[in-house]
């Protein structure tokens, strides 16, 4: 039964995998720990009295299911990833390791932050067939595929199938498809003719119907979300409401809005104040894949999450690379911290307090 864990010590960050058995697992346990093999995540292994411990270092990756947890794949970056893993097999089979003892499941790959580039786990103790691992993994990219991307379903659906037939090739497909990646480059729109153009007035006229609503000032009626933004920037639980009655306009005050969650007060004021309203909630800096930006250089782009269950909030770090502390303890990947009024919270540079 293979159990996992993390840890972190003063430099590194490592998944630790636990094997129930004592004995050497052979050539294989010794390439992998002896060796650094382009593709494969650096490992070392403890033996215990009843079981033995792989040390594999994740420091300055992300797993798969993190990384694409609010994205989606287009058909590029799914064909790099697959020529990745395609890589990384190749790799494999020159130091003689057999392919069915790589585990494909999406929270065991890791891929660097940076080039994205994937890392595969090598866990000797692993029984599985390659083709039904991959099928796993296959069935998870369908998923996270960008339904807009024509191209990229046609493929994940097409990798898919093939994955589940008996004699399924991964090299063979990504050939295939090597072989049909050159696409024509769209011929540029060339601009119509002069004489055939529409004038200036002509399209004008089509868009706004005169001259006279052209040049005409448009007013713009205040929004609800203005106020409601308004109100938080001067720090009021109250909204102002304007409503129009003919000509005069009467002022009302709606009732207090009031926040419901968690806040993490910055306590520095140089970043913003994080307010968790649902959950799972993403920290970070990078924006486009987090709920909760700190556009700090000691975070990571994907730095820790926050998560609710039950009336309680937990905090998780994320395998950032400088770390995550609750009242100056520094948390292990992953570890799950509960978050209490008060509590000091420091993300790499960052320091926020609680506020519940």
């Amino acid at each position: 039964m293979r159990e996992v864990h993390y840890k972190r010590d003063l430099n590194s960050n490592y998944m630790i995998l636990t094997d129930g058995k004592t004995d050497d697992n052979g050539f294989e346990e010794r390439m992998i720990t002896e060796n650094r093999i382009q593709g494969l995540l650096p490992c070392v292994t403890q033996r215990r009295e009843e079981s033995t411990e792989y040390y594999y270092e994740i420091t300055g990756k992300q797993s798969m299911t993190l990384l694409y947890e609010r994205r989606k794949l287009t058909y590029d970056q799914l064909l790099e990833l697959l020529r990745g893993l395609g890589k990384i097999l190749e790799n494999a089979e020159e130091y003689l390791l057999g392919a069915d003892h790589f585990i494909l499941e999406p929270e065991y790959i890791y891929l660097h932050t940076k080039s994205e580039k994937p890392c595969l786990c090598y866990y000797p103790a692993q029984e599985k067939n390659i083709r039904e691992s991959f099928l796993i993994l296959a069935e998870y990219l369908l998923g996270k595929l960008d339904r807009s991307d024509t191209a990229g379903i046609e493929f994940g659906y097409d990798l898919y199938q093939r994955a589940m037939e008996p004699n399924f090739s991964l090299k063979e497909i990504l050939q295939r498809y090597q072989e049909t990646e050159e696409r024509k480059e769209p011929e540029p729109i060339m601009p119509p003719p002069v004489e055939d153009r529409p004038s200036v007035q002509a399209q004008t006229l089509e868009k706004t119907g005169s001259w006279k609503n052209f040049f005409r000032k448009k007013s713009k009626k205040p929004r609800m979300e203005d106020y409601v933004a308004e109100a938080d920037r001067m720090g009021s639980g109250s909204v102002l409401f304007l409503r129009e009655q003919g000509a005069a306009k009467e002022t009302m005050c709606l009732t207090e809005i009031r926040r419901e969650g968690l806040t993490l007060k910055n306590m520095d004021g140089e970043y913003p104040d994080l307010h968790i309203t649902e959950s799972p909630y993403l920290i970070g800096k990078r924006s486009d894949n987090v709920d909760g930006c700190i556009p700090a250089p000691t975070i990571s782009r994907i730095h820790a999450r926050i998560t609710k269950q039950n009336l309680q909030y937990f905090l998780e770090d994320l395998n950032s690379t400088n770390g995550t502390w609750a009242d100056q303890v520094q948390l292990n990947p992953y570890e799950l911290c509960p978050l209490l009024d008060g509590m000091q919270i420091r993300f790499a540079g960052a320091s926020y307090v609680v506020e519940v």
